[in-house]
């Protein structure tokens, strides 16, 4: 290094005080309260931790400036010896020369706008025959996408974003490994080449969840089962076994690139592997913390990292186990790097039943391929995986286990809280029905005093309650009288929400859905009078103008509305005319429309969802088509197989983008408005209809992805409560219990952390409302139905 020559911070170093990090990091860092963290998003260099005075130092940086420069400017500010300063100096600014985080001047001019980093592809691309579909994973030198082959459909596509020659070598390398792996534990590579002057790899797309979410599922069962967790960390094992038998290191373990889908297990990203049998030797990568000694102890000596072993691996493997089996470090870590690999060189593993598992033959296994010395581990990974499967451990765990293991908030207990909520704030003298329901639009299903009658109706036919059943009407009664006088009845004070926006029909947000409401109360009464007059009614409110086709807006609206009403009116022939009518000619002009329209694929609709789009326009007719027992238009089931085509995969499951113009990760939702919960009710309804198991598989793959998502909002359009219904559809799908109590789980979450509009707690698809009817379904599971969208037993 050139002591004379400018060096520059690149342009997206972060320098961000240590106080400022989350306190779970903080603790795991070893580092003072003033200390520094110097990080750059999207590289592959580690972060690292610096105090005050070297924070002070390095933003002198900020323009390029000799080592001398900055120091005397730094020094000068706090009256020291630049002098004495100069040699610390040095050594800093090498080591973070090194991590990539300064560079010499003109390096870092070229720098700048590559620091920017965005991807250089978009949904529609094309890359060697394969169409780019969303982005995986983006780090300064490589892009990672799902894309979609016509031979070899899902894949994924590996692209370099520069033609640095380190970054050729790496993905030649990958290609040749791969090539010899053969698809047995790893993705199989199908095509590798240039675009566009870039290195490619295109690879098969495994299904699976990452390691780490899988053991953690495991680990919080309500079984507790020990077995479970030791048969997943010993196909995990068998996987890198194989591997070294045919002569390859991995050469980055960490629980990210191992896949698990239905006990299969794949290993991926072979970019730092390395092949025995080749004499080509490329820089060594990885994640610290499974490190082994090995290559820690030259890390402490500033020696050169070995390239991986198959023995040295071996104790990666057993770091990773040790990590899936407990949910922590076979150490407890420093983050301060050096502090960290003498961790590794010097220190004994935790004891298992420290960690909650008392299981002394696991743990003798497990030591042992984390001996410090080599030559005691196992001879080789295949032994080490033998041992491992012939263990017998004890069924469930130790009691330790259960009190270390974290729970959820008590969310039964806060779904009974929502209920009595509920039942107390709808009460005739209670503060909803006296204050009234502001601000509107306090009649309609999805705001106002029209859902709270859904509600309370539903709950009164659950618990055979002639008293709540009334108070149902008087909401009813309530909603109709608001309907009739209130200016605010289906507008909001904004106009959000006003004819001129939702139209005049649409049953969630007009008249119509009150006149649907007080037939639904008036039926569970045994009223046929103030049934039909309803029913009437809701005809002639949903026959006015929609705005446009949609399911909660549009004709799939009053076509919805018209399927919920038509089982409550089998009595009256003159009803069901009236009702299959509006029906029929509502469907005939959705299909008249949407037949006119390209492929979804090419459409000037480009919104997949249940609530705005695609889905939901076969959702409805489907729906119709079932219970009035008549033929599905060929134009709905030709777009329920284009809609099939368009699933993607994710993790373990299935998804759809919700816009097919937005190429990003806002494209994808998990909640029932625009997400994959909309979709599990479609395919479940499409195998109900057409018996065909493809559909039900569908169904299941988008089921997972509304398991597997991130917690979020407690919503029923877009939250938990829409996700557990969805997983209670695919429970009667099914008859999988499974998947019944994976919906008491959302729904419980929903109630103890789930986020709700504060302005509307009544509001049906917004509020707090729905958590009654939800607890309430999730105790009847066989008559459970998404409120206002699946059909209510009769």
């Amino acid at each position: 290094m050139d002591i004379t020559a400018p060096l520059a911070l690149r342009n997206d170093v972060l320098i961000i005080p240590v106080s400022k990090l989350d306190e779970q990091t903080r603790r795991s860092i070893d580092c003072g309260e003033q200390d520094f963290a110097i990080s750059r998003p999207h590289s592959r260099s580690t972060s690292t931790v610096i105090d005050p005075a070297a924070a002070a130092l390095v933003e002198q940086f900020r323009k390029p400036r000799t080592i001398v420069e900055a120091v005397v400017l730094f020094s000068k500010a706090r009256g020291l010896d630049g002098s004495a300063v100069l040699e610390d100096a040095y050594r800093l600014v090498r080591r973070l020369m090194e991590q990539d985080f300064i560079r010499p001047q003109g390096e870092a001019d070229a720098s700048q706008e590559a620091d920017a980093v965005k991807p250089l592809h978009a949904r529609g691309d094309r890359v060697a025959e394969a169409e780019v579909l969303r982005l995986l994973h983006l780090v300064e030198d490589t892009e990672l996408y799902l894309a979609r082959d016509p031979e070899w459909g899902p894949c994924v596509l590996k692209i370099e974003r520069s033609g640095h020659p380190r970054v050729a070598a790496l993905f030649e390398r990958e290609a040749q490994v791969l090539e010899h792996v053969n698809g047995t534990v790893a993705p199989r590579l199908i095509r590798a080449g240039e675009h566009g002057g870039r290195r490619f790899l295109l690879l098969e797309h495994c299904r699976g969840l990452e390691a780490e979410i899988a053991a953690a599922e495991i680990r919080s069962s309500d079984e507790a089962s020990i077995r479970s967790r030791v048969r997943l960390v010993g196909r995990i094992a068998r996987a890198y076994a194989a591997l070294h038998e045919r002569g390859v290191c991995h050469g980055d373990v960490h629980p990210r690139n191992v896949l698990v889908d239905d006990g299969r297990v794949r290993l991926i990203d072979f970019g730092m592997a390395r092949w025995l049998a080749s004499e080509v030797v490329l820089p060594r990568g990885g994640v610290a913390f499974f490190f082994e000694p090995e290559a820690a102890r030259c890390a402490l000596e500033e020696a050169p990292m070995p390239p991986p072993t198959l023995l040295g691996e071996q104790y990666s493997v057993a770091a990773l186990l040790y990590y899936l089996l407990t949910g922590m470090h076979y150490l407890e870590f420093s983050l301060g790097r050096l502090e960290l690999m003498r961790q590794i060189v010097d220190a004994a593993p935790v004891p298992l039943a420290e960690r909650g598992l008392d299981c002394p033959a696991l743990e003798a296994t497990l030591f042992r391929a984390l001996a410090k010395d080599p030559a005691a581990r196992f001879p080789t990974t295949s032994e080490f995986a033998d041992a491992l499967e012939r263990l017998e451990p004890p069924p469930a765990l130790a009691a330790v286990h259960a009190a270390a293991r974290p729970e959820w908030p008590s969310g039964r207990a806060a779904l009974d809280r929502a209920t009595d909520e509920i039942l107390e704030r709808t009460a005739l003298d209670g503060p909803w029905f006296t204050g009234g329901l502001s601000p509107g639009p306090s009649a309609s299903v999805n705001y106002g005093a029209a859902g709270i009658a859904l509600i309370v109706q539903r709950l009164a036919r659950r618990r055979q309650d002639p008293a709540l059943l009334a108070r149902a009407d008087a909401w009813a009664r309530r909603a109709d009288s608001i309907a009739r006088h209130d200016p605010n009845a289906f507008v909001t004070a904004g106009g959000e929400i006003s004819p001129s926006t939702v139209g005049e029909a649409s049953p969630l947000h007009t008249a119509s859905g009150v006149d649907l409401v007080r037939a639904l109360v008036s039926h569970a009464a045994g009223d046929p009078v103030g049934h039909a007059r309803a029913v009437a009614a809701f005809v002639a409110a949903a026959g006015g103008r929609t705005a446009g086709l949609d399911l909660t807006l549009g004709d799939a609206s009053t076509i919805l509305g018209a399927a919920q009403l038509l089982p409550t009116a089998s009595h009256d022939r003159e009803l069901v005319r009236a009702l299959r009518q509006l029906a029929a000619s509502r469907v005939a002009r959705l299909w008249d429309t949407l037949d006119s329209k390209p492929a979804i694929a090419a459409s000037d609709i480009d919104n997949l969802g249940i609530a705005h789009g695609w889905a939901g326009f076969v959702y409805a007719t489907l729906l119709w088509c079932d219970i009035s027992r008549t033929d599905a238009p060929e134009g709905a089931l030709r777009r329920l197989r284009e809609l099939a085509v368009l699933a993607e995969p994710w993790g373990r499951g299935l998804t759809w983008p919700w816009a097919l113009a937005v190429g990003t990760d806002a494209a994808y939702m998990s909640g029932w408005c625009n997400g994959t919960a909309g979709h599990v009710h479609l395919w479940t309804l499409a195998h109900r209809l057409l018996g065909d198991p493809s559909c039900l598989d569908l169904a299941i793959g988008a089921g997972w992805d509304v398991w597997d998502a991130p917690d979020g909002a407690g919503t029923l359009c877009c939250g938990l409560a829409g996700r557990a219904y969805a997983l209670l559809s695919l429970h009667r799908a099914t008859g999988d219990r499974g998947w019944l109590a994976r919906a008491r789980v959302l729904g419980e979450r929903a109630a103890a952390h789930g986020e709700f509009e504060p302005e509307y707690p009544h509001s049906l698809y917004k509020g707090r409302l729905v958590l009654a009817a939800l607890a309430a379904d999730l105790d009847c599971p066989e008559e459970a139905s998404q409120p206002f969208f699946e059909l209510e037993p009769c």
